[in-house]
């Protein structure tokens, strides 16, 4: 999507003119639209030129204090839409560098429309997916978290889950887990009182009342299958954004912190399960985790993405 069309939509649907906008944008933030201008503005909606990242994401939060809306202003745009969007490039440049959550797989004849990415229900090769997920787990975590298949087949089957996998000619090529829980679940999740696996599907919310979402699983062969992964996410973020508070997850890793701070997520509580080894948990509203600029690149800046 282009900016100067999100900006003016949402200019629009607040029945706004220009003047009265510059005027908004003034008093929400005087340091970061102090020179602003009607004629300035103009341009901006008209593609002339564009605003620096930071000021457009001062527009993005002023929009969502005004609506209280995660991403005001976005209800034409389907789950689908949202991922076509989405920038890739942008994608893998949120994501970063990560040398132990995704591989270096010779993928330079793979292209995006290679891969293909489903949710884990409708797999017939559940049961193995699931095996690999629990082994890297053991791996990742020093064998402390203790999950059963058993546990994580009911979680992939619910409703309201998000259990991603991404594959290339029907070989596995990454996953991504989350969870919807209910927000006073969420909390002792974030607060570690208590552990992931101790969930059960009765501590999930439903579709149609607020809920907090929360990762437990990522990885992937190449960039590229961690890109589409995460624009799944994002999309799903997105289209789900009236239902869902906050965003989260709780790790061990040093190589995932890397890709939490590039995320907008923040250290929230830490604990240590033996020597050598702390759990660590990352939170952030779901506005605030939009919020950001490197999101903002990625889904306002069509223009600027080398793969359009």
């Amino acid at each position: 999507m282009y900016f100067n069309e999100y900006l003016k939509t949402c200019r629009e649907n607040n029945a706004l003119t220009q003047e009265e906008l510059v005027s908004e944008l003034y008093n929400h933030d005087v340091k970061m639209f102090e020179s602003l201008d009607t004629s300035t503005y103009s341009r901006w909606e008209r593609a002339v030129v564009k605003p620096k990242t930071s000021r457009q994401v001062s527009i993005l939060k002023y929009f969502q204090k005004r609506t209280g809306v995660a991403l005001p202003c976005w209800d034409q745009y389907s789950i689908d839409e949202t991922e076509e969007i989405i920038c890739k490039t942008g994608m893998n440049n949120l994501l970063g560098n990560s040398k132990e959550l995704v591989l270096n797989f010779p993928s330079a004849t793979i292209g995006a429309d290679d891969l293909h990415v489903y949710q884990l229900r409708n797999s017939d090769n559940m049961e193995k997916i699931i095996s690999i997920n629990l082994d890297m787990d053991k791996d990742f975590n020093h064998n402390t978290t203790h999950f059963q298949s058993e546990q994580f087949k009911e979680w992939a089957l619910h409703p309201s889950s998000s259990f991603y996998v991404c594959e290339y000619k029907e070989q596995f090529f990454g996953l991504l887990f989350t969870l919807r829980l209910k927000p006073e679940v969420f909390e002792r999740i974030m607060d570690l009182d208590i552990d992931e696996k101790d969930l059960s599907v009765n501590d999930f919310a439903s579709f149609d009342e607020m809920g907090c979402n929360h990762m437990i699983s990522f990885f992937a062969m190449s960039e590229k299958a961690a890109s589409l992964l995460f624009i799944r996410y994002y999309a799903h973020l997105i289209a789900n954004q009236k239902f869902i508070i906050e965003v989260g997850l709780a790790t061990m890793m040093e190589d995932a912190r890397k890709l939490i701070r590039n995320m907008n997520l923040h250290h929230y509580s830490s604990k240590i399960i033996e020597k050598g080894l702390e759990l660590q948990t990352y939170r952030e509203t779901l506005p605030n985790f939009l919020a950001s600029q490197k999101v903002v690149k990625m889904i306002l800046s069509k223009q600027d993405c080398p793969e359009e």
